[in-house]
């Protein structure tokens, strides 16, 4: 009998035990399934505020190209022809396709980033070089807010190992943010040494961004906010192409005051 009331004992210590840890692990399930509902919830919520201020970014270049060009038309039918109008209506044209052609390609970025596809093509790069020529073509065609570009870049900086067509990129999505946030204002790039890299930074007298919107513009698809899908996705893909080079980058801004988006670049030949 002492045997069986022990044996029984011990084998309902050992279910007690066994039961316990099953319960303990079951609640820990609930908790991290209910975390990951929560961020599903987030994602979806994110996904539709991020499909529906593309498809208004892109809707609105389409409106403008569609009113040029109906425009265009209509000088082209009164004489004399004025050339100037139809000239401007054409780079107005051709500046709402590049727009558009840039979210599409940061919109690609964005899913050869999560899947692991960003791929470098490294080569000496004068950066100085690479700067000037794209913010002077680019800034001399598609400014029409009334900017000043101002360039002090360092002649004198040797070339680095880096992909030309990627910091291109970069440099046009900031550069491109600079001038679709700032009316009037003045837009500086500089280049100077670092201590073992090369900085490049973008400044605008802009209208800045909130606090909070800064925080989260380089991380990705993590945000309900249209103002930060407005900010973001050139952003977050000039963010991971640094990254990609080892480099480094930041962002300051204040609501009303402009915006300075700095990187570093590996001094590396």
């Amino acid at each position: 009998m002492v045997d069986i009331i022990f044996a029984f004992t011990c084998v309902s210590l050992i279910c007690g035990i066994v039961l316990y840890f099953h319960l303990k692990e079951y609640d820990r399930q609930r908790e991290l399934l209910c975390e990951q509902n929560e961020k599903l919830k987030r994602y979806d919520a994110s996904r539709s505020v991020f499909l529906t201020t593309v498809s208004h970014e892109i809707k609105n270049p389409l409106n403008a190209i569609n009113l040029h060009a109906r425009d265009t038309f209509e000088l082209m039918d009164e004489l004399p022809i004025d050339s100037d109008a139809v000239k401007n209506n054409q780079q107005t044209i051709e500046k709402m396709v590049l727009r558009i052609d840039r979210i599409l390609d940061d919109l690609k970025d964005t899913v050869a980033i999560e899947q692991g596809r960003l791929s470098l093509s490294l080569a000496p790069v004068l950066l100085a070089k690479l700067i000037r020529e794209v913010s002077e073509t680019y800034f001399g065609r598609y400014n029409t807010s009334g900017n000043r570009l101002v360039l002090d870049l360092d002649e004198t900086l040797p070339p680095i190992s880096a992909d030309h067509a990627r910091i291109t990129q970069v440099i046009i999505n900031l550069l491109s943010n600079a001038v679709q946030h700032t009316q009037d204002g003045v837009i500086t790039i500089s280049l100077f040494q670092g201590e073992e890299e090369q900085v490049v930074s973008v400044a605008d007298t802009g209208e800045g961004m909130q606090e909070k919107i800064r925080r989260e513009v380089f991380k990705g698809y993590v945000s309900e906010n249209e103002e930060y899908w407005r900010h973001g996705i050139g952003l977050y893909v000039s963010h991971q192409i640094i990254e990609s080079h080892d480099g480094t980058i930041h962002i300051e801004s204040k609501l009303g005051e402009g915006t300075a988006v700095t990187f570093a670049l590996p001094d590396r030949r």
